[in-house]
């Protein structure tokens, strides 16, 4: 995993000494900067680093759309045993059969895949089948019973487990991380490198007399996870 940030970032921003006289060496302050790193992955459930040739699954009930965890490119896509071709708004695909869905990214050229979508949603049951909606339905065969997107007739909902397998690179290249990010991520780590004196209190005190809550994440890296965490937004329409 690559550093966002810096140990000599992360001393100016907390206006610690710099290296070698001060007292966070370069081992404590990286340490703090993955473990910041992995933390706000986690959080979000998303890639944000760079994860080359990651392999990731998940269980997609044959909903329309399926949220994945940021990827910028893709070696293969494979969903109920079939290899899926895909298109998205800055990259077109002759004849896609799945849709890649853009992160909102004001600022960066380079924005993550954090959904795919599989057919067109539902909206009415009583209309026509949600392959009319693909011109090229029959060439497709997206009528077809044995095709993914119409297994449990279409009403009753399911899938094999790890149904859809991910093979591609997964965050965002190095050096191209958002701004915001890093932020996080330094504040994060801030957070880790001076937690240390609360270590068996919810507070410390400063030389000046006032004191430090430990008790809450910093507002902004709260505010970061709130905003770019993904999870399952709907299932089916109608």
């Amino acid at each position: 995993m690559n550093l966002i940030v810096t140990p000599d970032q992360l001393r100016e921003y907390l206006t610690l000494n710099a290296s070698p006289s001060s007292s966070y060496s370069d081992d404590t302050l990286t340490s703090n900067i993955y473990a910041s790193q992995q933390f706000l992955e986690r959080e979000c459930r998303r890639f944000f680093v760079d994860h080359p040739a990651v392999t990731w699954a998940t269980t997609t009930m044959l909903q329309a759309q399926v949220p994945v965890p940021g990827f910028r490119s893709f070696a293969s896509i494979t969903w109920g045993g079939a290899a899926m071709t895909i298109a998205t708004p800055t990259v077109q695909t002759e004849n896609p059969n799945v849709w890649g869905l853009l992160e909102p990214s004001p600022g960066n050229d380079h924005p993550l895949v954090i959904a795919l979508q599989f057919r067109p949603w539902r909206v009415d049951p009583s209309g026509a089948p949600w392959w009319m909606a693909d011109p090229l339905w029959w060439d497709k065969a997206l009528d077809s019973p044995f095709y993914p997107g119409n297994y449990g007739g279409g009403y009753v909902w399911t899938s094999m487990p790890n149904d859809l397998v991910i093979v591609g690179d997964g965050g965002y290249l190095a050096g191209e991380e958002p701004w915001e990010l890093r932020m996080a991520v330094m504040q994060m780590a801030g957070f880790l490198t001076q937690t240390p004196s609360a270590l068996f209190a919810t507070q410390a005190n400063t030389p000046a007399g006032g004191s430090l809550e430990y008790t809450e994440l910093p507002p902004y890296v709260q505010r970061f996870i709130t905003v770019n965490r993904m999870g399952k937004q709907a299932v089916s329409v109608g």
